[in-house]
């Protein structure tokens, strides 16, 4: 399924109540069960099917579960893309 955009700007002010450094949106690429969200600070893996519960009822993603998923949240490397 193709998400709207804003599902992604409001999955991330939900995740910067516990990651304040995630950045702002920047890209996605989808893939078959996840999809995978950069923002100009770094990534994050999210399954699809959270997802699903972003668009069709937030409310059944409990904070837990944005606590989480906030955890993995990958900063990215600023020198290596200097670099690079």
């Amino acid at each position: 399924m193709k998400f709207p955009l804003y599902l992604y700007y409001e999955l991330i002010v939900r995740l910067s109540e516990y990651r304040p450094d995630i950045g702002e949106y920047h890209s996605i690429f989808a893939a078959e069960s996840t999809v995978l969200l950069k923002t100009d600070q770094g990534t994050l893996e999210v399954p699809c099917e959270l997802l699903f519960r972003q668009f069709n009822d937030p409310d059944k993603i409990s904070k837990e579960e944005i606590r989480q998923l906030a955890k993995q949240f990958q900063i990215e490397n600023k020198i290596r893309n200097l670099a690079g």
